[in-house]
């Protein structure tokens, strides 16, 4: 296909030597040669109804066509904006970077890459909604109504996801924001749906009332181990600290982790060795390897 172009991580553009503050490579451990990314142009891209907007992001969904087959493709196109900094421009090509390396069930795909000539676009596959939202949508259904969640449902989001996470420290990455609101789901059809981590480098945007601004930059304080919160160390096992959060979050039904308290008083209460409370969805046993 002559209007597509293939490139290697080396070739995509770079701003400056900024660190993506969402996904932290500790080691590389890949042939880079081995993954590429494939250029689109945008006159192969066809933009849909917004469906996210931040201060420096929109994301839309829409087709591209003659990328994996000659027909339109539904996909999700996540663009800067306009006025976006060199560092945003920067970490927009990292996260790039980074998802042309994943190829994994529960990973969001990176289809493809649109060098525009005000920013770059991010193609993704396309998934319906994010957890999040799925989990906060089905508190409206009553026990008896199809879509309604049961206990099985809930687990097997927890297990999806920490395949994920199996698989991103296999590959020696440590993401630093675990949370519902970064992951998404295939379908809302139980039979069809997978949980899938995404969104690596640009939900603080769009979620930017769940971050604690410091000089340093947002932090999600909510899903972060002590040591992060003192230290600013973020390993695998700090990783698995914000799963036990996002477990949480997942059997609450998308409630906020510690919402009684603001976040000064997040940070002083886990600190303190504060824990979460066991909500009304969670087994025993479940609570206490939550717990660990």
């Amino acid at each position: 296909m002559t209007n597509i172009e293939l490139a290697t991580l080396d070739e995509i553009p770079q701003t400056g030597n900024v660190q993506s503050n969402a996904l932290y490579a500790s080691r590389l451990q890949f042939n880079r040669n081995k993954f590429t990314l494939i250029i689109v142009e945008k006159k192969q891209i066809t933009l849909g109804n917004l469906v996210g907007s931040g201060v420096f992001e929109k994301v839309f969904q829409g087709t591209v066509k003659d990328l994996e087959e000659p027909s339109p493709m539904p996909v999700v196109i996540k663009m800067l904006r306009s006025n976006a900094s060199s560092q945003q421009i920067t970490e927009f090509f990292q996260e790039a970077k980074f998802m042309s390396h994943f190829r994994h069930t529960h990973v969001l795909r990176l289809l493809s890459i649109c060098i525009d000539k005000d920013s770059p676009w991010l193609i993704l596959e396309l998934i319906e909604v994010d957890l999040l939202t799925y989990l906060r949508e089905s508190r409206t259904f009553q026990p008896s109504d199809s879509q309604a969640l049961r206990l099985q449902d809930l687990l097997a989001m927890c297990e999806d996801v920490a395949r994920d996470c199996c698989y991103l420290e296999k590959l020696h990455f440590v993401h630093r924001d675990l949370a519902c609101r970064n992951c998404l789901i295939s379908s809302r059809n139980r039979e069809n749906r997978i949980v899938k981590l995404g969104n690596f480098g640009l939900t603080r945007d769009i979620y930017k009332n769940q971050y604690y601004r410091t000089r340093g930059g947002l932090f999600p304080v909510r899903w972060m181990a002590s040591e992060s919160l003192v230290d600013g160390i973020f390993t695998s096992q700090s990783d698995v600290w914000a799963f036990a959060v996002l477990m949480w979050e997942i059997m609450s039904l998308g409630e906020q982790p510690y919402s009684t308290r603001n976040d000064f008083q997040v940070i002083e209460y886990v600190l303190s060795e504060g824990k979460l409370p066991q909500s009304l969805n969670y087994p025993p046993t479940l609570y206490e390897l939550m717990q660990h």
